[in-house]
Order: C-alpha cells, then sequence, then structure tokens
C-alpha cells in the first residue's frame, strides 16, 4: 500500500468517526407511550420493553464501530495498520478500501483477533 492510499484510508476512518459519533450523539432517548408505567397494559409494557432493548441494541453497535474505527486509526499510527493481526501479511488495499477497519486478511477474517 502507498503512501496515498495510507492517506485516503485514514480520511475515509476519520470522516466515519466522525459520523458514527454524530449519530450516537443525536440519538434521542426512547419515549414510552405512558407517563407511568402504573396505567399500561401489558401490550404496552412490552412495546416499550421491546423499543429500548432495540435502541441499547443499536447504541451498543455505534459504540463497537467507534472502537473498531479507533483500533485502525492508532494502527496507522503505529504503522501496523494493514498487516494481518493473525497471519502477519500484508492485508490488500482493495480489501482495506472495502473494510477499512480490517485487522485480518481474508484468509484469516473468521478468526478472532
Amino acid at each position: 500500500m502507498n503512501v496515498q492510499q495510507l492517506k485516503q484510508l485514514k480520511d475515509q476512518l476519520t470522516q466515519d468517526l466522525q459520523e458514527v459519533k454524530g449519530r450516537l450523539q443525536e440519538d434521542a432517548p426512547l419515549e414510552t407511550t405512558e407517563l407511568s408505567n402504573y396505567d399500561n397494559d401489558l401490550a404496552d409494557n412490552a412495546t416499550d420493553l421491546t423499543g429500548q432493548n432495540t435502541e441499547m441494541a443499536i447504541e451498543h453497535h455505534k459504540e463497537e464501530e467507534i472502537e473498531q474505527i479507533e483500533t485502525a486509526l492508532q494502527a496507522i499510527e503505529d504503522g501496523t495498520y494493514g498487516i494481518c493481526a493473525v497471519g502477519g501479511e500484508g492485508i490488500p488495499f482493495e480489501r482495506l478500501e472495502a473494510l477499512p477497519t480490517a485487522q485480518t486478511c481474508v484468509e484469516h477474517a473468521d478468526q478472532d483477533v
């Protein structure tokens, strides 16, 4: 990977990080259907709970995405970006262009890092 390609990927990661952080901050807390749970029926409570669980899952996903982007940006700073964390070989630019947060080559993609 050449210097221009690395800069392109770093710029993309930086932009992605700003977008994800912005979406995380913009999300308003989920509102319930009633002011009090005392007079809600079971269906309303179930709807509220499902919505809250969905919102928590989405927030968790965004936090994981932020962590992955920050890890990739740190790897760029450390000089280890684009090197497979499992096998040590270079990750092709095409893979990094498609998935800039990739820490492994395609061969090792199914292994946890």
